[in-house]
């Protein structure tokens, strides 16, 4: 990439939407969602942080016509919160494992995607990160989950970068040294490769 080139990429200040599916504002998930934040912060990206619990969220009704829908009918927050995963630049899906799989609250999430696959609507991100953290077990069937959400919601073009970890008590996950490296290496390697495609398609 050109002098030239590469001071106009860094004048596109990317966006990156962080989806929490975790009930607790200050969880072990959350801590390491607000980790990787710092370290697309210190990149130069502007983060934003989604807790679902926040929102109300619909969980979808399976409308037969939901592909001849101009818009999902349910009157709640998910279209406003669609709207701002599908447009950011990158994007990072976190949850707790409950019950050896997603949060209530991200599947909830995952599933009102239903009308945006259903009109081959994808996302615009050019990379995605999945966070799962786990008392114990379930760390693979859960971001399998996720990784088919991934898969369905990219057309399957994009292979996300993962990180899990184990986290029994509060505050486990602010101790643990090792996994916060994990999630601040797997910001940067996001960004990386977000200027690695944006010098691609300038190229």
């Amino acid at each position: 990439m050109s002098l030239e080139r590469d001071f106009d990429a860094r004048l596109q200040k990317p966006s990156v939407v962080c989806v929490v599916g975790s009930p607790r504002a200050a969880g072990n998930t959350a801590t390491l969602v607000d980790a990787a934040i710092a370290e697309f912060v210190r990149h130069g990206a502007s983060c934003e942080k989604v807790m679902l619990a926040d929102y109300h969220i619909m969980p979808c009704e399976g409308h037969d016509n939901c592909a001849e829908l101009s818009a999902c009918p349910l009157d709640d927050d998910a279209p406003f919160l669609l709207d701002k995963v599908y447009s950011a630049d990158l994007v990072v899906f976190a949850t707790p494992v409950y019950y050896e799989d997603v949060s209530g609250q991200m599947k909830v999430f995952i599933d009102r995607n239903c009308h945006n696959y259903s009109h081959e609507i994808w996302l615009k991100a050019k990379s995605v990160g999945l966070i799962a953290v786990a008392e114990s077990s379930g760390l693979d069937e859960t971001i399998a989950t996720l990784r088919r959400y991934v898969a369905f919601s990219t057309n399957g073009r994009l292979q996300p970068f993962v990180v899990t970890g184990k986290a029994a008590k509060l505050g486990d996950a602010a101790r643990d040294t090792e996994l916060l490296a994990a999630v601040k290496k797997m910001a940067a390697a996001m960004m990386a490769e977000l200027g690695a495609r944006r010098a691609t398609v300038s190229a």
